[in-house]
């Protein structure tokens, strides 16, 4: 008689700018490839929460001058430790273009997860891709309704989405439900809503989580 398949949900806190949320996805795909291997039975599943680094911040800003803002002198170093981290895991960053606020980022997300795991994934990988390699603006709506298509969405009703207000206290909602469980950066990720990994760790220390969060040996 064949065995239920041993449950991983892994849900993955995140904000569209950070480009460590883009590194944690990497190896979390390794991890999630490495444990695959090691237990057959293995059945994982992964959704994706709002966070916003500054809430406040405005539309269409210039990424440098942020970055020159934030962290003055330190930034170029900065850039280059991430441009480094970027080549190992297959990321080409690239530090120019325009940033904006993630709200709108965040309710694509949730607006592409009404129509299964598998497009709010291909959203998030649009729109880190688009933003963090091509210098996209993911305040954008013509960027976000790209994205919206790279997943199969439908572009005329995503963008009618997006010009309204829907969704926007959903997605305000979820990041106040996030911070409320002490999460106070990211990339954060809860395993089976019972343990945590904090930052874009290696996959071996994903595996680690992973096995504790089965009650497995890793």
């Amino acid at each position: 008689m064949a065995t239920a398949a041993r449950a991983l949900h892994i849900n993955v806190v995140l904000d569209t700018v950070c480009p460590w949320c883009y590194v944690g996805r990497r190896r979390l795909d390794k991890a999630i490839a490495l444990a695959k291997d090691k237990w057959s039975d293995i059945d994982v599943s992964v959704e994706y929460s709002p966070y916003q680094l500054d809430s406040s911040m405005g539309n269409g800003l210039d990424k440098q001058d942020i970055y020159r803002n934030k962290f003055g002198a330190r930034a170029e170093q900065i850039h280059q430790r991430m441009a480094a981290v970027g080549k190992e895991e297959g990321i080409e960053f690239d530090f120019g273009g325009k940033i904006s606020n993630t709200l709108d980022s965040h309710r694509l997300i949730d607006y592409a997860k009404l129509n299964g795991g598998e497009t709010e994934e291909k959203v998030v990988e649009s729109l880190m891709h688009r933003y963090f390699e091509l210098a996209q603006d993911i305040g954008d709506i013509a960027t976000l309704v790209g994205a919206a298509k790279d997943a199969g969405l439908d572009e005329a009703k995503t963008k009618a989405y997006l010009e309204s207000d829907d969704g926007i206290d959903t997605v305000k909602q979820k990041i106040k439900q996030v911070q409320r469980l002490g999460v106070s950066g990211v990339p954060f990720y809860v395993i089976n809503d019972r343990y945590g990994v904090s930052g874009a760790e290696s996959p071996e220390t994903f595996l680690g989580a992973f096995a504790k969060a089965l009650n497995l040996d890793s």
